[in-house]
């Protein structure tokens, strides 16, 4: 009997264990639309141009009136089986849309990691084999995160170190992760998170602290994404400006349960000051008695304590 030497079945073994992992790392590129018929090409010729082949795309479209419909299907007449389209029964708002891939990419393979990416957006070259290779190299990870970039090639995302890193503290409270990035989730890890329907649109912050509560993520210095910030998106229109009271009061609902309460206070003066613009004193007054309870030596509350005083 031929003996193959122990160095040769050591080498066999790390290509069969590599080979494994990199065939078990499937990835959904996950895609809400809506009346974007004009952008769909890029964003698929972006995915289907991957070098990574075991991809599916999901579009969930909410409601189109163009021909979006006919534009997914022209390429899932060239990729059967791979791209994936679902049609919300009215416009809802992207949050809803974003609701229902969750619900989708599970009946679809709730073994896979999702990629997120808006339909004005398309994956940076290689990003798929730069998303499985972190896998490989950082295993034990159900969320990781890639850098986002203009066209122009100027950076998105502002990470001062990368690896594990929690969103709550280094996002939401802390400077080492700033700006967007391209989120990549496994689905089976989501949960029962959920983005908010409070709002139709913005305020993804909601779900991704919620998926903080559960699991660390992983940022990968490599870039995942190119994003170009249309004039009718919501970054040039404004994220609920018009609501910023409302989406201030979600924020401290939904943070004070999260994280320790005095990371609040800025919240809670800043809507204490909308709430003044608006003549509602008594409100105004609670949350700044709140934030004096929790940190009487944060200066800029006290602006707003002199208004109430002497508006009496």
């Amino acid at each position: 009997m031929k003996v193959v030497p122990n160095r040769m079945v050591f080498l066999i073994d790390c290509f069969n264990i590599n080979q494994l992992m990199m065939k078990m790392t499937q990835i959904i590129v996950a895609i809400p639309t809506y009346n974007r018929a004009e952008l769909l090409n890029r964003v698929l010729k972006s995915v289907t141009s991957q070098s990574f082949r075991d991809w599916q795309i999901l579009f969930v479209d909410d409601a189109s009136s163009d021909h979006t419909p006919a534009t997914i299907a022209e390429f899932q007449s060239c990729y059967p089986g791979k791209i994936h389209y679902r049609c919300m029964e009215k416009n809802s708002g992207v949050n809803a849309v974003r609701n229902r891939i969750v619900e989708e990419v599970l009946t679809i393979n709730k073994e896979a990691f999702v990629v997120w990416i808006d339909d004005d957006d398309y994956l940076a070259e290689e990003c798929l084999e730069k998303i499985t290779t972190a896998i490989k190299k950082n295993p034990g990870y159900n969320w990781y995160s890639l850098d986002c970039q203009f066209e122009n090639g100027k950076p998105i995302s502002k990470i001062s170190r990368y690896g594990e890193m929690n969103y709550l503290n280094d996002y939401m409270f802390g400077k080492r992760m700033r700006g967007d990035m391209t989120h990549v989730v496994k689905a089976d890890a989501i949960g029962n998170s959920r983005f908010t329907t409070q709002f139709r649109n913005a305020e993804v912050w909601y779900f991704w602290c919620q998926l903080a509560e559960k699991m660390p993520l992983f940022a990968v210095n490599e870039v995942g994404s190119i994003k170009e910030f249309l004039p009718d998106g919501i970054t040039q229109s404004g994220f609920n400006r018009d609501k910023a009271i409302q989406v201030l009061q979600l924020k401290i609902d939904t943070l004070k349960n999260m994280v320790d309460e005095t990371k609040l206070v800025h919240q809670y003066v800043s809507l204490a000051k909308l709430l003044l613009a608006k003549g509602k004193k008594t409100q105004a007054r609670k949350y700044l008695l709140q934030a004096w309870r929790l940190k009487p030596g944060y200066v800029r509350q006290y602006r707003y304590w002199l208004k109430i005083l002497f508006s009496s």
